[in-house]
């Protein structure tokens, strides 16, 4: 039982890294090598696309036009985003600029020869053999391939799950000092009470069965 909770513990931490790895932001220094849409046909991946209650519109196939923007990072490494409005639907970026976002992007766009360098924040993940974009969710042009702006929003958030974590953490101590505690004390208090007339009962069997052989 000890190793089994063990194991949930750690799943749970690491649900956990993973939700907060997808969800908060990140920012990357990159240079915009093009922009466009293409029809993009979703299946077990779907749930890494914005949801249809955004306005996103698919065909008859199950196909969605989405607008992407190709990148690429000081290291020469390609890096793809797409470009989704998210609404009020999670994750909680309340993004509704997807076709403004996309005039930035294609205005900012460079040659190697003669590089702009933006920094890109978004959510999500790139996995390639899933066909999983993150979603781009600002554009801000900085000086060169060596800017490391501060995510001061991922920072931010962080900083309030961990004072919220703080806050029920000692929440749930005075609830176990001012209510679990003495209710468990009356419940060890009976349960000792019991076994103390159990043994005095056998005591008095016992007692009973050797006059008995007597």
């Amino acid at each position: 039982m000890r190793y089994a909770g063990l194991v949930l513990k750690g799943l749970f931490v690491l649900l956990v890294f993973l939700f907060l790895d997808y969800t908060l932001p990140s920012r990357e220094t990159v240079r915009i090598t093009n922009t466009y849409n293409r029809l993009t046909d979703l299946g077990a991946n779907r749930m890494f696309y914005a949801d249809t209650g955004t306005g996103a519109v698919e065909n008859a196939a199950g196909q969605r036009d989405i607008r992407f923007i190709d990148t690429v990072k000081p290291n020469g490494r390609p890096r793809v985003y797409r470009n989704e409005d998210t609404g009020w639907i999670w994750p909680p970026y309340f993004k509704y600029d997807s076709s403004n976002l996309q005039a930035v992007a294609t205005d900012l766009q460079s040659t190697a020869g003669d590089p702009r360098w933006v920094s890109v924040t978004s959510y999500g993940w790139r996995v390639a053999w899933m066909t999983i974009y993150p979603n781009a969710v600002a554009i801000t042009p900085v000086a060169g391939p060596d800017s490391d702006p501060l995510n001061w929003a991922a920072l931010l958030i962080l900083a309030l799950l961990g004072l919220l974590l703080l806050l029920f953490w000692r929440m749930w101590a005075q609830f176990r000092q001012r209510t679990l505690g003495p209710a468990w004390d009356r419940v060890d208090a009976r349960a000792d009470a019991a076994r103390e007339r159990m043994a005095e009962r056998r005591r008095g069997l016992r007692g009973w069965l050797d006059r008995r052989r007597r």
